[in-house]
C-alpha cells in the first residue's frame, strides 16, 4: 500500500532552503559584528582566529541543532504515516478497510465523470462462511479472510487497484481502468487460486459491474452486489456480470 508523501516531500524542501539560510547567517554573524563596530571584518591576526573559531562554534551548534530537529520530525512523520496506515487498513487481512474503500470509490466515481474514465467493481463472497467458522474454529476462519486478502493483492495492480475487507466474508476490489471482461477475467484468476488452494472445501462467488457515466457509488455498488447474489443463487463458487451482461467461459464451478 502507498501512501501520500508530496506534502512531506515540499515540506523538506522548505526547511531545507530555511537550515541553509540559518546557517549563512550565523556564519557571517561575527564578522559582521566586527566590520560594524571598526569598520573592517578583522583588524590583528588574533581577531581573525577569533572570529574563526566563532564562526567554527556557531555552525557546530547550528548544525547540531538541525540534525535533532530533523530527526525529531522524521519520527514525527512516521509516526504519521503508520496511523495513517492503520486507519486504512484492515487489522486481520492487512488490505484496505471499508471506510477507505468508500472513500476511494467515492473518488473514483467523481473521477470517471470527469475524465469520462472506465473502471470496474468486483464484489466478493465467501461461500459457507458461517458453516465453516462454526466447524472448524474462529482461528481457521480468520486464516480463510487472511488467505482471501492475500489472493487479491496478488491479482490486483499495487498502486493501482484497490482491494478491501468490505465487512464479514465480503471483500470488494475497484480495477481502473478496466473494462467489464478484464475485471471477469482477474475475478475468475482470484476465484480460481482461492478454489485450488483449498482443495474445492470453500468456495468464493464474486459479482462484477462497470461504472457507467453519471452513476453514484452506491448504485454501481448494488448492481456489483446484486451479481454476487445471482452467482450465489446458482450454486456459488463462480463469477456473474452484473444484469444484461453473459459470459459463458466463466460458467463453471471448477
Amino acid at each position: 500500500m502507498r501512501f501520500d508523501r508530496s506534502e512531506t516531500g515540499s515540506q523538506e524542501i522548505l526547511f531545507a532552503l530555511v537550515s541553509l539560510v540559518l546557517i549563512l547567517l550565523i556564519g557571517i554573524t561575527p564578522w559582521w559584528v566586527d566590520f560594524y563596530e571598526t569598520g573592517s571584518f578583522f583588524q590583528t591576526r588574533r581577531d581573525l582566529f577569533a572570529n574563526v573559531a566563532s564562526t567554527f562554534a556557531n555552525l557546530v551548534i547550528v548544525l547540531l541543532l538541525i540534525y535533532l530537529f530533523t530527526q525529531r520530525v522524521k519520527l514525527q512523520q512516521s509516526r504519521t504515516l503508520e496511523l495513517q496506515r492503520l486507519s486504512m487498513t484492515d487489522h486481520l487481512t492487512e488490505i484496505y478497510n471499508s471506510r477507505f474503500f468508500h472513500h476511494r470509490l467515492a473518488k473514483e466515481v467523481d473521477r470517471a465523470n470527469r475524465q469520462k474514465e472506465v473502471f470496474s467493481l468486483l464484489f466478493l463472497d465467501i461461500d459457507g462462511f458461517k458453516r465453516y467458522n462454526d466447524s472448524y474454529g474462529h482461528a481457521a476462519g480468520d486464516s480463510v479472510l487472511k488467505e482471501v486478502g492475500q489472493i487479491i493483492l496478488r491479482m490486483i495492480r499495487e498502486g493501482v487497484d484497490c482491494g478491501a475487507r468490505y465487512g464479514g466474508d465480503e471483500f470488494s476490489v475497484i480495477l481502473i481502468d478496466t473494462n467489464l471482461e478484464a475485471a471477469m477475467e482477474i475475478g475468475e484468476r482470484i476465484r480460481l487460486a482461492f478454489h485450488e488452494h483449498r482443495n474445492g472445501a470453500i468456495s468464493l462467488s464474486m459479482g462484477v459491474a462497470v461504472f457507467k457515466r453519471g452513476e453514484t457509488s452506491e448504485r454501481l455498488l448494488k448492481r456489483a452486489d446484486d451479481a454476487m447474489y445471482r452467482a450465489k443463487r446458482q450454486g456459488g463458487n463462480r463469477i456473474e456480470p452484473e444484469s444484461g451482461w453473459r459470459y459463458s467461459r466463466y460458467n463453471k464451478t471448477a
